[in-house]
């Protein structure tokens, strides 16, 4: 960046600056309270849009010069031009673009070193362009073996930043330790688990298999004796059944004789008692004959002729005469009847009785029939409950073998989860151990730091000042000292060659340095030798130095120019030549 024009207006103790920069190097000196670092406020704030003295907008009145109500401050550069307007903080930029996060610090150089680690660490993947997204750190991940499932479900922590994929894939890795000790029952090692088994009991598959066979033999057994038993209880019950039928058929036939007698005799009886029912009534006497009768069409009385005179008189029945003794005829007729029914169930007896007999002689004897006997049965019955036994005892001896074969089966799916499980911690610890500082954030860091410590270790050469490096860790060092323990001086030398470094990568060329008066006469004559060496190399395009001085400077190479500012305005410009 070429800056050609300052100017201010009530700018702090910048009251009333109008300059033009012809020179490279621009030195701007007075002295104190005389507006030098107000007038490098005024470019930094003209050029960024932000203060370096206050955090907030509000506070921007506290800008502008005491008694004054508005100021301003313009930069020229490149054909364009910077303005920041006060106390309102309006920021205006034309011309070619600028990197607004590099210009803040070459415009004040100690601000790299009052970043912290993380900060230091992201402004320096900007400065040298590492993408720090997922297909870039993607690539990475796979070049390190790490899975690449895993390392995609981690990859969108990353628009975060390192620092929470590195504690997402930790969070990770502690589940799955997690998730092994819960398998397990056990405290999680890393060498124990890649070693761990379930324990597994003794079982042979063989055994299992021929006692499934056995019980399968004996099942057969006990199926063929438990049929075998059926059918002789079923011929035992069919003799049984046999006999006890046999035995009544000849009961029954055993009874012929006696029927045959009896109803000889009940015949002979109720030949006996019809004779006599037939003598006593033969003397029973007759009824008159019965005479026409007619019904009374009125009252439905039966009527009759009177053999007298003919009229129509009531009808009564002729009376009935004869010697028979009623009763004695009822009690004959009752016997004749009783013997009738008994002859009718001797005769049904009878037939009972001769077709039992028929019966007996068509199916013979029931010794005929092969039985066996009630020892056999049992002895039979014995023998299947013995195998019935033989086999309850194989059947437990079965179930903890089978219990073994889920035990050893559930041992060896403990044993794959376990194995899983321990997989997946040492693959995401093999990610976070990737996504760590000193990890791919490391190479990435050295990366970016081998080209600005190269230009760190030219700068401490060119100028001979202290060899400044960025440590991996983001710690500054200057000649191996940490930078908290260097001299003012020393350290305004690490910020210097600091700033430089970040504007020659960055390709913006410019450089703003206040406080130039830390520096001893020997160090100023080096700081300017060694900027006229990138001036002329076309490294630097515009440098700004302000310095607390008694005087301007004589003797000044061609490159730089002076400027003299006192109680806030630009008095001269001094050409060194």
């Amino acid at each position: 960046m070429n800056i050609t024009a300052i100017k201010t207006s009530n700018f702090l103790g910048a009251r009333n600056v109008d300059i033009k920069i012809d020179r490279p190097i621009t030195l701007v000196c007075g002295y104190n309270h005389s507006g030098k670092s107000s007038l490098a406020e005024a470019v930094r704030m003209a050029l960024t849009g932000e203060s370096v003295r206050v955090s907030l907008k509000k506070d921007y009145v506290r800008l502008i010069t005491a008694g004054q109500s508005v100021g301003y401050a313009e930069v020229w550069h490149d054909a364009g031009r910077s303005t920041i307007t006060l106390p309102k903080g309006a920021h205006e930029h034309t011309g070619p673009a600028r990197t607004p996060a590099v210009l803040p610090y070459v415009l004040d150089a100690p601000l790299f070193a009052r970043l912290d680690v993380n900060e230091r660490r992201q402004f320096l993947f900007g400065l040298m362009g590492l993408q720090t997204d997922g297909p870039a750190v993607a690539g990475r991940l796979a070049a390190k073996g790490c899975d690449p499932d895993k390392s995609d479900e981690i990859l969108p922590y990353l628009r975060a930043g390192f620092e929470d994929a590195h504690k997402e894939a930790q969070s990770r890795a502690r589940d799955a330790k997690s998730a092994w000790r819960t398998v397990t029952g056990e405290t999680y090692g890393s060498v124990k688990a890649a070693a761990w088994e379930a324990k597994r009991p003794e079982f042979s598959a063989e055994r299992l298999r021929l006692n499934r066979e056995e019980s399968a033999r004996l099942a057969q057994q006990i199926e063929e004796g438990s049929r075998a038993v059926g059918e002789m209880q079923g011929r035992a019950k069919a003799h049984a059944d046999h006999s006890a039928k046999t035995a009544g058929l000849r009961e029954r036939a055993m009874q012929f004789a006696r029927i045959s007698a009896k109803l000889r005799k009940d015949e002979e009886e109720l030949n006996e008692w019809q004779a006599k029912v037939e003598h006593e009534a033969r003397k029973v006497g007759k009824q008159l004959p019965a005479e026409p009768t007619y019904s009374c069409p009125s009252c439905g009385a039966v009527l009759r002729h009177d053999h007298a005179n003919g009229a129509l008189v009531e009808f009564t029945s002729p009376p009935i005469v004869g010697t028979a003794d009623p009763v004695k005829l009822t009690e004959y007729e009752r016997a004749r009847d009783l013997l009738e029914r008994s002859v009718k169930n001797d005769k049904r007896d009878l037939a009972d009785a001769d077709a039992a007999a028929r019966t007996l002689a068509e199916i013979g004897d029931a010794d005929a029939y092969q039985a066996p006997s009630r020892e056999e049965i049992e002895s039979a019955k014995i023998k299947v409950d013995d195998i019935k036994k033989w086999q309850d005892a194989l059947q437990g001896t079965i179930k903890a073998l089978e219990q073994d074969e889920r035990a050893e089966a559930q041992a060896d799916s403990k044993t794959a989860a376990a194995r899983g499980y321990h997989a997946d911690v040492a693959q995401w610890e093999a990610i976070a151990d990737a996504l760590a500082p000193s990890g791919i954030q490391g190479e990435m860091l050295a990366e970016a730091l081998e080209p600005i410590n190269e230009r760190l270790a030219r700068s401490a050469a060119d100028a001979e000042w202290l060899r400044v490096r960025i440590e991996p860790d983001m710690t500054i060092t200057g000649d191996g000292r940490p930078y908290a323990l260097l001299s003012e001086s020393e350290r305004w030398r690490s910020d210097a060659t600091i700033a430089e470094a970040i504007s020659h990568i960055s390709g913006v060329k410019l450089m703003v340095l206040d406080r130039v008066d830390v520096l001893d006469l020997a160090g100023r004559d080096d700081l300017l030798y060694w900027l006229d060496g990138l001036v002329v190399s076309g490294e630097i395009e515009t440098a700004l130095l302000f310095a607390t001085l008694k005087t301007l400077p004589d003797g000044l190479q061609e490159t730089i120019g002076a400027i003299w500012i006192e109680h806030g305005t630009a008095k001269n410009t001094q050409d060194a030549s």
